[in-house]
């Protein structure tokens, strides 16, 4: 009877024993220890949820998994105990050098997904955010892995900027969080680089920046117009080669789902551009009559005058829509021939002046808050 007893216990050792190994391994393998050294990572299988558990504090669990193509690489986590705030780093594991794993990317809470560009297996390592807390209840993890559907993917760098023919409709996605995207155009001429969108959702608020791009310079790009969101537009003085920069505004939102991007070039419509700095002003006169442009948004264009005699001056606008024009004249600093003073208020457009005889003005006009412009030239009369 005794024997019997025995051999019953002993096959229940075993039983559970197997049930605890099937269940420590999940279906998607998963977190079992030791774990704790980027060497010591766990293989799971994608798309299929494993149990995670962090404890004691300062418990750290790796894990890899091996992708065939470029893509992203999704971590979720579900019924996560309350006093946990699980975080993630991906990494490369980096067998012949002294510290093993190089990191891909710093801590983010979860949900969290990374670019992957290439095949390759990639480690990824998660714990408390504090690493202050534990418990013995498991969270849930689901890795998945998504296929490509940026086009203009890989192209998180200037280097690799995606060339864009204009006009073409084009689709791009923000993807993971603080995801840039490079494009670049080639121009052939003085003129305008305008960029627009549709069908962006929710959460995501496009923003650009432009760029011209000198591999032997430091640094290598030089920032020509800084971020704006879409639509935008950006002058370009000569041609050449012109960059862009796209992310969301914030760079805490994200997407997997494309919007419509489109870039176009508007030929020069401003006979007197470029004219944007005081240095480049062009030289008008009483009784002229010129054609301008306040274009694209914070557009300011410099002119240049002299007066024979004292008296006043007048500046008649018509033909203008969606701006207010606003002008101001400046004169040359006394002590710093590279800088203006000013020796006027603003004042919006019919605008009159009391000048000396002989002096030089720099006219500057502008739209009156720098948040409109139009591409449509107008009429100023000066009198």
């Amino acid at each position: 009877m005794k024997s019997k007893y025995i051999k019953l216990i002993n096959a229940l050792t075993i039983l559970l024993t197997l049930m605890f190994v099937s269940c420590g391994d999940g279906k998607g393998g998963g977190d079992k220890e030791p774990n704790n050294k980027i060497d010591q990572a766990n293989d799971i299988t994608l798309g299929q949820p494993f149990s995670l558990t962090i404890n004691p504090k300062g418990d750290m669990d790796w894990f890899k998994v091996n992708l065939a193509e470029q893509g992203y690489l999704k971590v979720q986590a579900s019924q996560v105990p309350e006093e946990i705030g699980l975080e993630i780093v991906f990494a490369l594991y980096q067998e012949w050098e002294g510290k093993k794993e190089k990191r891909l990317r710093g801590w983010r809470r979860l949900p969290d997904a990374l670019f992957v560009f290439e095949a390759g297996t990639y480690y990824f390592v998660i714990k408390d955010d504090h690493d202050n807390a534990s418990s013995g209840k498991p969270a849930q993890i689901k890795v998945d892995f998504l296929k490509e559907f940026d086009p203009t993917e890989p192209n998180n760098g200037p280097e690799d900027a995606k060339e864009i023919e204009f006009g073409a409709d084009l689709k791009i996605a923000v993807y993971p969080v603080e995801d840039q995207d490079w494009l670049k155009v080639k121009v052939e001429k003085q003129g305008y680089l305008t960029i627009k969108s549709k069908n962006v959702p929710e959460g995501i608020t496009p923003e650009v920046k432009y760029f011209v791009f000198d591999e032997w310079a430091d640094p290598k790009v030089k920032t020509i117009r800084d971020w704006k969101r879409l639509p935008d537009a950006c002058f370009v003085s000569e041609a050449g080669e012109y960059f862009m920069l796209l992310h969301d505004d914030h760079d805490n939102g994200a997407s997997e789902t494309p919007y419509d991007l489109k870039i176009e070039f508007l030929d020069e419509m401003d006979q007197y551009e470029p004219n944007d700095d005081f240095k480049d002003a062009k030289i008008i006169k009483q009784g002229d009559t010129i054609n301008l442009a306040i274009f694209p948004t914070g557009d300011q264009d410099y002119y240049k005058i002299k007066s024979s005699k004292a008296g006043k001056i007048k500046f008649l606008a018509k033909g203008f829509s969606d701006i207010t024009p606003e002008i101001r004249l400046y004169v040359l600093d006394k002590k710093d021939p590279n800088r203006l003073e000013h020796s006027s208020d603003w004042k919006k457009c019919p605008a009159e002046f009391d000048v000396k005889a002989g002096q030089e003005y720099f006219v500057l006009v502008h739209d009156d808050h720098d948040n409109a412009s139009s591409p449509e030239p107008f009429e100023i009369r000066i009198e």
